[in-house]
This record gives C-alpha cells, structure tokens and sequence, in this order.
C-alpha cells in the first residue's frame, strides 16, 4: 500500500514534468521520460523506461536522444550490462539556465538581425517627401531603438540571473 502511494506521488510528478515541456511545445512524453529518470534512484533502460511509461521503446530512444542534446539526461555506464542506460541531470537550474540563454541568444540574434536590416529601408525612407513616410519612418527608428535597448538590458538581467543561479549551485 505505501508502495503504491510513492508509485502515486512519483507518477503525479512525472506528469507534471510532461505537461511542462508540452508548454515548450515538446510532447509530453519527453518531459515524462525525464520525470521518470529525476525520480529514479538508479540509471534506466529504454525497455524500462518503456514499460513503465506504456510508450513503445521506439518512443522512447527517439526522445531520449532529444533529451540528451538537451543535456537534460545522460547515457552511463552500468558494470556487466551491454544496455544503454540514462539518468536525468537533476539540476534543473542548470537546465532552465542552459534552455533560457539558447533561447534568448537565439531570439535576440534573429531580432536584432533583422532590426539591422530594417534600418536600412528606414535609412532609404529618410530621403522621402512626403512628410507622413518621414513620419513613420521616425516612429518606428524609435521602436527599433526601444527594442535594442530593451534586449540590451535584458542580457544584463540574463548575466546576472546565470550569475545568481551559479552562485547558488556552488553553496
């Protein structure tokens, strides 16, 4: 019975790691693959992470790799088996810490990348006559410039959140 009711507490986490990463728009299986290593006591199969989560081991080696380049788990080595077998890394500050710069370093590059490019168009409007263009035009080399400074300060925020969680994971 108390067995059952861990199972029970394990299970309702597990499932909450899957709805997690659905918010990513990953399916929920890759987050319950790895809710399931983060509260396993020891490294596990792709047949057994199969079977407890009811998904083929297909399912299972297809995300498990996802999870890996993710650096969300990894393959270890276990004496006298021929299997891979993985574990979660469980510091999840490391995981939002690593998945927030990927992101953000990706969003900002994207953005300013084509801000650089709007403001050449702008550059070419500033010639114009008509009074409502250089207008517009001016409006939005104002956003353009809110919108760099805005990403300016956030990779000062961003630094100095990486800094707090580093300092945090070496107490």
């Amino acid at each position: 019975m108390e067995q059952e009711r861990l199972l029970q507490a394990r299970d309702i986490m597990v499932d909450a790691f899957g709805r997690v990463y659905a918010m990513f728009g990953m399916p929920e299986v890759v987050g319950r693959i790895y809710g399931l290593l983060f509260f396993s006591e020891q490294p596990l199969g792709l047949e057994d992470i199969a079977s407890e989560l009811e998904v083929s081991k297909a399912t299972v080696s297809i995300h498990i790799r996802f999870l890996e380049g993710m650096k969300n788990v990894r393959k270890v080595w276990v004496k006298g088996s021929r299997r891979d077998y993985y574990e979660a890394e469980r510091n999840t500050g490391k995981i939002m810490t690593e998945h927030l710069q990927s992101s953000f370093i990706n969003e900002r590059e994207i953005t300013l990348e084509a801000a650089g490019r709007s403001r050449e168009v702008l550059n070419d409007l500033r010639q114009s006559s008509d009074p409502a263009i250089l207008q517009q035009t001016s409006l939005f080399g104002q956003y353009l410039d809110n919108l760099e400074e805005d990403y300016e300060w956030s990779l000062q925020f961003f630094k100095q959140m990486v800094e707090a969680w580093d300092k945090r994971q070496n107490r």
